[in-house]
């Protein structure tokens, strides 16, 4: 059975709209924005009580 050029084109146009909706979703999905967690700041922490005494030293490390 042989298809008619009309038909051929029609599916080639078919599988052409049909890959750019795929890269489409793709993409929009990939770029979807993911909440992330807040950016970590290395340092030293100092709480006081209420005489203005340093009652407890933190430390924070950041990796990577």
């Amino acid at each position: 059975m042989t298809v008619p050029n009309s038909s051929r084109r029609l599916k080639v146009r078919l599988a052409v709209v049909l890959t750019l909706a795929i890269i489409a979703a793709v993409v929009a999905w990939r770029s979807a924005s993911v909440p992330t967690k807040p950016a970590c700041t290395a340092g030293r922490h100092e709480e006081r009580d209420s005489n203005g005494k340093i009652v407890r030293i933190t430390h924070t490390e950041c990796l990577r």
